[in-house]
């Protein structure tokens, strides 16, 4: 079967070959740079310990510099997997779910028919650019030059002038005697003329606006965009419709000229703007930049972006509809967010685009907007906090399920579970702290006199009189940082494996431990797969595990750890889970805790571990995992929290009380784990004859 050139440039388009490649192939993660498209792996073709076999995936092609192979994704898959080149072209296009043209003869009319209406698109073109330069065109030239773009950049972008005739471009190019070679038929199958309905005649797509040129993956014109110069027309900007060489969805605007820039500029993505305007604007300013056509992104244009290699850079206006896009931008990215495919966001001011910007503050001003964006998880925590005021328990617990459900679309598991982690310990921070609206009425400890806006008159150092010094700490903080002992991760994760029902109402706090030893790392991992698999948690599972999935370590490690004891009788009731699905005040029944407020409830736990006098020394233990898994899952957001509020304290009197008020709350919690363990340590002889080793 024969293909036709548009056939096979598509599969180029929209197969990455590093990915095909990646079937077969282990890629070295010394070596390469995913967020490039850069990919090295030991050569396939022939014998080698090092690798030299180098895949560039945002230009489709590969070449080993040890034995010379080299080629696109079709030599690729041939030399991988054998067979002719029919045969492969059949797999490439299996692989990236593209039906094949229906029979020979019917492929090459479609190539011919392709082939004329490109012809008409480019002929087209020129239209539009002799008209911007001719007398009808004189309105657009002075839109065009108030917008500081001169005919010195026209013809670098495509930009030309339809004019406000009917049919115009339908008569320069159906006209032989004016060098037409078109039919009427043609050109409304282009997308340029719009045919006539009720026996009327057609007209021209594109009347009285400034026209700029879309081109496809090789830079040939395909289709159209136009702005109005006519305020009463009621589309400020409209596109060429689809047609056989143009699909809006899968297309995004000056995506060659921003790839050829980003590889030469070598900057860390490609940029996603609203408008033509706005990437003329930063391609101006030596930044690789694309556009949607007029319509949300699409995932097929989000892939070309991340096709492209690195970072990319989400950049929306600053009003309602920016905002808007932006956020479906951001859930549309969700669901793909890995560690070789993420983003950022750059919302600019309100009432100001990127074209504004580069006209009032040139590259410089652009630049920097772009080095502020926010990450994905950044952008997602902002969005869902401004929904509604985290006023009452009921928004504040309503932000925190959107959150949990906004992450738990992302697909890859380790990405998810580490956007859990960040997003809900932000949360308990801007839960946990809502700023007062008066000014305290009597001094702090150490001299700090609250002001409001007038402020205190003392104070020394950087606060220059207008609020007085920070409190140093004091008698009670001191003496809680001199009894603090905390439980270690490793202690933490083995009370976990050998009592698994404590991970009925602990697994979410787990998750989330910190953790930097890697074997400890692979069997908290596993414990939780293991636990939400609905399978059995023991020790043996455990190992069988750890061993099957080739971490025999970290087996060991497990297998070595000291036997628990065991209860001999059964108490009548677990108080453990009793007291661990106990509701803190002002909390809706059943619902999820985490931050300060988890950590409250463990200590709480604990104190009615130690009321019940627990008659085996395994019970105890597991109050104390209670209470200092609380504070450890509490720490990062009052880290957080903190970190926030010393950046205020030249600003808010009241930020240095409410540091430390936090720091108080992280260390009673781990006090009181230390006190129930030296409680329960105390009482254990006493009950050693109810316990077998």
């Amino acid at each position: 079967m024969r293909f036709s050139d548009a056939f096979l440039r598509t599969l180029r388009e929209r197969v990455s070959i590093a990915d095909y490649a990646g079937k077969r192939l282990v890629w070295d993660k010394r070596k390469s740079q995913p967020a490039r498209g850069d990919y090295w792996a030991c050569c396939p073709f022939h014998t080698e310990k090092s690798a030299s076999f180098h895949v560039l995936d945002t230009k489709g092609v590969y070449k080993c510099f040890g034995c010379g192979e080299a080629g696109d994704i079709f030599t690729l898959a041939q030399k991988l997997e054998g067979g002719n080149f029919p045969e492969t072209v059949e797999r490439v296009a299996e692989f990236a779910g593209i039906p094949l043209p229906a029979d020979d003869r019917e492929d090459r009319e479609t190539a011919d028919r392709r082939k004329r209406l490109a012809n008409a698109a480019a002929r087209a073109g020129l239209f539009y650019a002799e008209a911007l330069r001719g007398s009808e065109g004189a309105k657009a030239r002075a839109y065009l030059e108030g917008r500081e773009i001169g005919p010195d950049l026209w013809p670098r972008f495509g930009i030309g002038y339809a004019p406000a005739g009917w049919t115009g471009l339908i008569d320069r190019l159906t006209d032989k005697k004016k060098g037409g070679e078109f039919s009427l038929e043609e050109l409304v199958e282009a997308g340029l003329a719009r045919p006539g309905e009720d026996g009327k005649r057609a007209i021209d797509i594109f009347r009285e606006r400034i026209i700029f040129e879309i081109a496809d993956a090789a830079g040939r014109p395909m289709a159209f965009g136009g702005r109005s110069l006519d305020p009463n027309q009621p589309a400020k900007y409209i596109n060429s419709p689809e047609s056989a060489l143009f699909h809006k969805g899968k297309t995004l605007y000056r995506l060659k000229q921003a790839r050829e820039l980003a590889s030469r500029s070598r900057a860390g993505g490609l940029v996603v703007a609203e408008g033509y305007l706005d990437v003329i604007a930063f391609e101006r300013a030596g930044i690789g930049a694309v556009a949607p056509m007029g319509t949300a992104l699409t995932e097929d244009q989000l892939a070309l972006v991340w096709r492209a290699g690195g970072e990319p850079i989400l950049c929306f206006d600053g009003d309602a509809a920016g905002l808007r896009a932006a956020d479906r931008a951001l859930e549309l990215a969700l669901p793909h967010l890995g560690p070789e495919k993420t983003l950022r966001v750059a919302v600019l001011p309100a009432g100001e685009d990127p074209d504004d910007m580069f006209r009032r503050a040139g590259p410089e001003a652009l630049k920097e907007l772009l080095a502020a964006a926010q990450p994905a998880s950044a952008a997602l925590f902002e969005r869902e906090r401004t929904r509604r005021p985290l006023d009452t328990p009921e928004a504040k617990a309503d932000f925190k399920r959107r959150l949990k459900e906004a992450a738990n679309k992302i697909a890859d598991p380790e990405t998810k579970r580490l956007y859990l982690r960040e997003l809900l310990a932000k949360a308990d921070a801007a839960i946990g702290f809502q700023p007062r609206s008066e000014a305290p009425q009597a001094p702090f400890p150490g001299g700090f006199q609250g002001g409001g806006q007038g402020g205190g008159q003392g104070g020394r150092g950087p606060f220059r009189g207008k609020f007085g010094p920070p409190p140093g700490a004091t008698a009670e903080l001191k003496a809680l940082a001199a009894g603090r002992r905390t439980l270690g991760p490793e202690e933490l994760i083995r009370t976990a494996v050998d009592h698994p029902h404590l991970l009925e109402t602990g697994a979410e706090a787990l998750s989330v431990l910190d953790c930097d030893d890697p074997e400890l790392m692979e069997i908290k991992t596993t414990l939780l797969d293991v636990w939400f698999g609905g399978e059995t948690v023991d020790r043996a599972a455990m190992s069988l595990h750890l061993r099957r999935s080739g971490l025999a370590r970290a087996a060991s490690r497990l297998d070595a750890w000291p036997r628990p004891r065991v209860l001999k009788e059964e108490l009548e009731r677990d108080w453990t889970d009793q007291a661990l699905a106990g509701t803190p005040v002002g909390a809706e029944p059943g619902q999820t805790q985490s931050g300060q407020t988890w950590a409250r409830v463990a200590v709480r736990a604990g104190i009615k571990a130690k009321a019940a006098r627990p008659r085996a020394l395994n019970r105890g233990n597991e109050a104390e995992w209670a209470a200092q898994m609380g504070a450890d899952l509490a720490a990062p957001a009052i880290r957080e929290e903190a970190r926030a509020l010393r950046a205020r304290v030249d600003e808010d009197p009241d930020a240095m009380a409410r540091a430390q008020e936090l720091l108080r709350d992280r260390l009673r919690a781990q006090g009181e784990a230390l006190r129930i363990s030296q409680n329960v340590g105390a009482e254990a002889p006493r009950d050693a004859e109810t316990n077998e080793s």
